[in-house]
């Protein structure tokens, strides 16, 4: 029985972990997934030994506040890859799973790295550690492949893993979705999405809603809408929430489409939801806000101009950014009302948007990464792996 071991270390990373873990074992039912993961890997049936709901932070102080955690997985994930597995999956998590593929190299168990660190981004040093630890590189934007093949790093394009959770064709109607949820169809609709981390949404979210409590005086009618992330507590948000006096409705993650594709605009926290709104084509505004530490090291260290995926992907500004002291109430209410007053400008938005949608490549990714990381473990192999050796070992 190939045992895998899968390491994600937060909500988007999870979930993906979830639609590879159930795509391998589409291809073969004996395999034993072990790892560390949320809800979205448990669902598709890896054996979570830890979850991350306790390391899912990003930023240099907010890293050192849960230090405890992060040592603890670290520990663990360790001790699993020593007892015997046939090959590492690390999914996004860099400055974690960089350490950890040092030792699996260290133990000889092959690393598949799937969702890469933004090398392209910054910190580009880590390119030679990819070199050293890595044998494969899974990658799920367009322009990545060429920058690790230059490197001379083994690398396949899979094609964004968004696009198997994503059909157009099983959205529901925008009003049928807002009546089911006591919503008027004829009302302007925002949807609000503050990230997946706590400390990220302690920050943003109450920047929306001061930016929405804004709105709300010129706009009484209008709505908002939030998905939640699985990492995060319904009761918790609302504790936020209720402060605005704002009628919110509040969903589950699962709904992420639906509630995009049923809001006439969106405010999204930087990151994975960017990418979920242009495959709705809906039009939005990217905030981001991190500790004052983390922002101006990653200010001095970042090679590019933008940070929104979108962006990136379409190497041209199609969605307004606001960053840090820009991500202000004023500023979120100025490019909101832009986007649902200046129909021109909202209509380019939409067609750009389509543009980046397409160039996500083609569904199917979670089914390709399977294939590349299958191939390492398949019984072609003359020489058995680690795992297998130390199950021998065992049986002996």
């Amino acid at each position: 029985m190939p045992r895998i071991m899968m390491v994600a270390g937060e909500a988007s990373g999870d979930l993906h972990g979830g639609a590879l873990a159930s795509a391998l074992f589409e291809k073969d039912p004996s395999l034993e997934i072990i790892g560390i993961g949320g809800n979205a890997m448990r669902r598709a049936g890896v054996a979570v030994r830890f979850d991350i709901s306790a390391i899912a932070v990003v930023g240099i102080v907010e890293v050192l506040r849960h230090a405890a955690a992060i040592w603890q997985a670290y520990r663990l994930a360790c001790k699993l890859i020593s007892q015997g597995i046939d090959v590492l999956v690390l999914i996004d998590y860099p400055d974690f799973n960089l350490r950890l593929a040092k030792w699996a190299k260290h133990c000889n168990v092959p690393v598949v790295y799937y969702i890469g660190p933004q090398v392209w981004a910054w910190r580009p040093n880590r390119m030679h550690l990819l070199r050293e630890r890595v044998n494969q590189m899974l990658v799920i934007l367009p322009f990545e492949a060429p920058l690790y093949e230059a490197a001379r790093l083994p690398c396949k394009f899979v094609g964004h893993p968004l696009l198997d959770h994503f059909n157009r064709g099983q959205l529901l109607p925008k009003a049928d979705y807002l009546k089911t949820h006591g919503l008027n169809p004829n009302q302007t609709t925002i949807a609000l999405l503050p990230g997946s981390r706590e400390k990220e949404v302690r920050r943003l979210l109450p920047v929306m809603m001061a930016a929405m409590k804004l709105l709300v005086e010129e706009r009484p009618t209008l709505q908002m809408i939030i998905p939640i992330a699985s990492t995060l507590s319904a009761d918790w948000m609302e504790t936020i929430t209720r402060r605005f006096s704002l009628p919110v409705r509040m969903v589950t993650s699962d709904d992420v489409y639906d509630v995009l594709n049923a809001s006439d605009m969106a405010v999204v926290a930087s990151g994975t939801a960017t990418l979920q709104a242009a495959l709705c084509y809906t039009p939005m505004v990217v905030v981001y806000k991190t500790s004052f530490l983390t922002y101006w090291m990653v200010k001095r260290l970042l090679r590019l101009s933008t940070i929104g995926l979108v962006n990136l992907v379409a190497k041209t500004p199609v969605v307004p950014e606001l960053l840090q002291d820009d991500a202000s109430p004023k500023q979120i209410l100025y490019e909101t009302k832009r986007l649902l007053e200046d129909t021109g400008t909202r209509l380019m938005m939409q067609q750009r948007l389509q543009e980046v949608a397409a160039l996500l490549g083609e569904a199917g990714a979670s089914h390709r990464a399977a294939d590349a990381v299958y191939a390492i473990i398949s019984p072609k192999e003359t020489t058995p792996s680690p795992a297998k050796r130390e199950r021998g070992r065992e049986k002996g």
